[in-house]
């Protein structure tokens, strides 16, 4: 009776370990987690893109308006959280596409090998608009969508500023959030079918996760690896514009500030465009975004993912308003801001 206790304890421990880590997620989650593609609601209209939904929120007024693809993280689908985060941005004055890069389908549920033309796709649509001025495009994105947005902004001029929060400095492996074999990923990201060069996970022994190990302990590992994988990290200093990283050094997922802090100091020292910081201390993985009340009944999920949910909510406090400045600085506002 004992002994199938244990063996059921460290098989299934074991198997909910490996689960989690390509995610970057404590995953408890069945393999048959939804799909979720949320409609735009008021304000904003489904497009296609590449065969992918896309949710656009064009900015008030004749236009031209400067423009925002907003990316959201490996939650994947269309969410109305992000959709509630294009809507505040659009009444910056911004025109805002939200592109549903991967997990809109069972067939696109895997994040590997998605592809880039998703964003080529995004952007040739705000270009083929009159009512977006193509010289004032940017990127918002978090998580595997900063990864992303960072990725793929080094590799296209048009786009004049990008926001990361919780960034990635490299490319990293594919997964799926049901797997326990990581073996059989390849990139995150694909050009016409080609893996994007990147940085595999170097998995704990299955008796590291008993003795401290965490995902983000796994993350910081892995990075250690770089030097053997020098093509893998994202040449931000090919980047056009000006690059704002947004991170919590309590983040449980992954080392988002010492990233962001390799991302910068790249750029700074390839001669590449300026790239801020902005790192809280007591917050962690919610620590980007619009800030919540007290009172909010989801306020205390701030904590869900590293810091408190106060730490988290003062940061964003502090780095919401710097964001939309930072947009205005760069991008410029529309007629709805004035």
């Amino acid at each position: 009776m004992m002994g199938r206790k244990l063996k059921w304890g460290l098989g299934g421990l074991a198997l909910v370990v490996l689960a989690v880590v390509g995610a970057g997620y404590f995953l408890f989650a069945p393999p048959d987690m939804p799909i979720t593609v949320d409609d735009p609601g008021e304000g904003g209209e489904r497009v296609v893109l590449n065969d992918r939904p896309a949710n656009f929120f064009p900015a008030p007024g004749a236009g031209p308006h400067p423009a925002i693809i907003l990316l959201g993280g490996s939650e994947g689908g269309l969410q109305e959280g992000i959709n509630a985060r294009a809507r505040l941005l659009q009444a910056e004055g911004y025109s805002v596409l939200y592109p549903g890069y991967y997990r809109t389908s069972e067939e696109t549920k895997t994040f590997d090998m998605v592809p880039l033309e998703t964003f080529d796709a995004a952007l040739r649509y705000l270009q083929a608009r009159e009512d977006i001025d193509t010289d004032r495009i940017g990127l918002v994105g978090g998580l595997k969508g900063a990864e992303g947005a960072l990725l793929f902004a080094s590799m296209r001029p048009e786009i004049r500023a990008v926001v990361a929060s919780m960034p990635s400095s490299v490319v990293w492996q594919g997964f799926d959030w049901s797997a326990t074999d990581f073996s059989q990923f390849s990139s995150s990201w694909s050009i016409e079918g080609t893996p994007v060069a990147y940085l595999p996970y170097d998995m704990p022994e299955w008796w590291e996760w008993f003795t401290g190990m965490t995902i983000a302990g796994m993350y910081e590992q892995s990075l250690a690896g770089l030097d053997n994988h020098g093509d893998a990290a994202i040449a931000v200093e090919k980047v056009a514009g000006p690059v704002l990283l947004i991170c919590g050094e309590q983040d449980q997922l992954w080392p988002s500030c010492p990233m962001a802090r390799q991302l910068e100091a790249r750029s700074r020292e390839r001669g590449g465009p300026p790239v801020e910081v902005l790192a809280y201390a007591g917050a962690g993985h919610a620590v980007a975004g619009a800030p919540r009340e007290e009172t909010d009944e989801n306020f205390e999920g701030l904590a869900s993912m590293g810091g408190s949910a106060l730490a988290n909510n003062e940061a964003r406090k502090d780095n919401w308003p710097k964001t939309l400045a930072f947009l205005r600085q760069h991008l410029g506002a529309g007629e709805a801001a004035h």
